[in-house]
């Protein structure tokens, strides 16, 4: 069952009618329930204008999104608001963690903000908590807490209403490489234990070779795509020789931490 399908998508940025770039053109993508998709791409290939545009952040120019069979640009601004909220999860390179919350009220704040009872929001946080090895930091204050740490606390909110499909960005960008392990081994976790459907967008090779299957974008366009086998570090290669066939800017500094 696809979780996601984007045909045709297109997006081009105007000013006053005139055309200042095409940022993405012809993509079809699909994600299937439970998979876990990376993107990835060199800088201004077009993965953060996808990212947004699936996340519903931003509207297409051309083509249509589905999520759960269902088109979010069709949605007014207060349904959008709701439909993002129940069926999307995200997890960012900064954490977007309120700093006035302690983790565990970062945590449970979709099902705060969505009525959920205090019962309902215990049975859901417990056994995440027990899987991410965050349930002594749960009353602690983000300044207390790692990098590594508030990512898990993120990936733990982005999950909590079990939503349909979670989108992360960069998520490893801002952290050590120890706590990047920690962190991807941890989604890597939630996506077999709970069927967690992921698509990550990200420069990564170390974080990509995480995930189930690679899409390359160039140019705004799908260039290839890869599977991974039952061997992470030998994906991890393909990942660096598809890369050096895609050509690009990537961040140099993260290739050697396999």
């Amino acid at each position: 069952m696809s979780v996601l399908k984007a045909q045709g998508l297109g997006k081009i940025f105007s000013s006053k009618g005139n055309v200042i770039c095409t940022a993405l053109n012809d993509i079809d993508l699909q994600v299937e329930a439970g998979e876990f998709v990376g993107v990835m791409g060199p800088s201004g290939s077009g993965k953060t204008t996808l990212l947004n545009l699936l996340a519903a952040m931003d509207r297409p120019t051309s083509g249509h999104i589905e999520i759960n069979g269902m088109n979010p640009n069709k949605l007014s601004d207060k349904k959008l608001a709701l439909f993002r909220r129940r069926e999307l999860g995200f997890v960012f390179q900064d954490f977007n963690l309120l700093d006035s919350l302690s983790i565990k009220e970062n945590i449970i704040l979709p099902l705060v903000l969505d009525g959920t009872a205090p019962r309902l929001i215990e049975e859901r946080l417990n056994p995440l908590a027990e899987w991410l090895q965050m349930t002594n930091l749960l009353n602690k204050r983000t300044y207390e807490v790692s990098g590594g740490q508030k990512q898990r606390a993120a990936i733990a909110r982005a999950l909590i209403n079990e939503p349909s499909l979670v989108l992360a960005d960069e998520l490893t960008g801002s952290l050590d490489s120890k706590s990047a392990k920690d962190v991807m081994e941890s989604l890597q976790e939630m996506n077999v234990r709970l069927k967690a459907t992921v698509l990550m967008v990200t420069h990564d090779p170390f974080s990509a070779s995480y995930c189930q299957r690679i899409v390359f974008i160039k140019d705004g366009r799908i260039f290839s795509e890869i599977r991974r086998g039952s061997n992470r570090q030998a994906f991890f290669q393909q990942i660096l020789d598809a890369l050096s066939v895609l050509g690009g800017n990537f961040n140099d500094a993260s290739f050697a931490r396999a």
